[in-house]
């Protein structure tokens, strides 16, 4: 299923306020997603790299928020558990 960029606006505008700059910026580095295309699939297959292998993206999102809160817990306490949490599944909702 592939959305629109006015429906991906949409999903990213719920978390506007309540997340950390910093942290979706931290993730976009860290933890990087790569996609699999061919010419007889109708959507690219698409992964996140926890911890060197590669996770599914699609259909996996509580798994995922929780495995990479896990990692960057220590990282950044500061922020609070709901902040993170939130930036964690903006990054998720923007790179599916």
């Amino acid at each position: 299923m592939m959305i629109s960029e006015e429906e991906k606006r949409q999903i990213l505008s719920k978390y506007s306020g309540d997340t950390s700059d910093e942290l979706l910026t931290y993730l976009k580095r860290h933890f990087p997603v790569t996609e699999i295309k061919h010419d007889w699939m109708d959507e690219p297959i698409k992964f996140i790299q926890i911890q060197d292998k590669s996770r599914l993206l699609k259909d996996n999102k509580k798994y995922l928020t929780d495995r990479i809160y896990s990692i960057i817990l220590d990282m950044w306490i500061g922020l609070g558990d709901k902040k993170m949490r939130r930036t964690i599944k903006k990054y998720l909702d923007g790179v599916k």
